[in-house]
C-alpha cells in the first residue's frame, strides 16, 4: 500500500507556512509545519515525511544547516529550499548540499505546484527503479540457484552414466565368461 506524500514546511514566517500549506492542501498533499530548524528536527524524529520545504534564512538554524542534517539522518527525504536572494548561499551551494530543488521568494502557486510535482514524480520513478532493481537482483539470485541445480543434476547424471557404463561392462564380461564356459562343456547346440 502506498502512503500519501507528506510534507514538512519549515519557515519562521507564519504567512509563508500557511500559504504553502494551502497550496499543498489544494494538491491533496498532507503537510505539517515548523517555525525553525530545531522544531523541524524534533518533528522528523517522530513523524514520517517525504519532502521538506524549508526557508534558507531562519534564526538559530538556517535551511542549509537543516538540509545537511536531514541529508545525513533522513536521506530518503527530499528537500526543497526557499530563498529570497540570500547572499550567504548560492544556487550551487544549495544543490551541492543535496537539495532536490529550490524556489525563489516570492513565488507563484503554479511554480510551487510545478516544483512539488517534479519532485514527487522523481520520487515515484526512483521508487520504481528501486523495486525493479530488487526484482533484477532476485532474478539473478534465482538464475544462480538454477545454474547450481543444473550443475548438480549434471553431476548426478554423469555419476549415473558412469555407474551404468560400469554395469554394462560387467554384464559384457559376465556374458563373455558364460559363452566360454558354455562352449567347453557341451557342443554348444541347444537341446531339443
Amino acid at each position: 500500500m502506498n502512503n500519501p506524500t507528506k510534507v514538512l514546511i519549515v519557515d519562521d514566517e507564519d504567512v509563508i507556512r500557511q500559504m504553502v500549506g494551502r497550496v499543498l492542501k489544494y494538491m491533496a498533499i498532507e503537510s505539517e509545519s515548523a517555525e525553525n530548524g530545531f522544531q523541524a528536527l524534533e518533528k522528523l524524529k517522530t513523524g514520517r515525511y517525504d519532502i521538506i520545504i524549508a526557508d534558507i534564512r531562519m534564526p538559530n538554524m538556517d535551511g542549509m544547516e537543516l538540509l545537511k542534517i536531514a541529508g545525513k539522518e533522513y536521506p530518503q527525504i527530499d528537500v526543497i529550499i526557499m530563498t529570497a536572494h540570500s547572499a550567504k548561499y548560492s544556487f550551487v551551494d544549495v544543490v551541492e548540499a543535496g537539495a532536490a530543488d529550490f524556489i525563489n521568494k516570492p513565488f507563484s502557486v503554479e511554480e510551487l505546484k510545478a516544483k512539488m510535482e517534479r519532485v514527487m514524480r522523481e520520487r515515484a520513478v526512483m521508487k520504481e527503479l528501486i523495486g525493479k532493481s530488487a526484482q533484477l537482483e532476485q532474478a539473478y539470485l534465482d538464475l544462480l540457484a538454477a545454474k547450481d541445480e543444473v550443475a548438480r543434476l549434471g553431476n548426478v547424471a554423469n555419476h549415473e552414466k558412469d555407474f551404468l557404463q560400469g554395469e554394462i561392462e560387467r554384464l559384457k564380461q559376465d556374458n563373455a565368461r558364460l559363452r566360454i564356459k558354455g562352449g567347453k562343456k557341451g557342443s554348444g547346440k541347444p537341446a531339443t
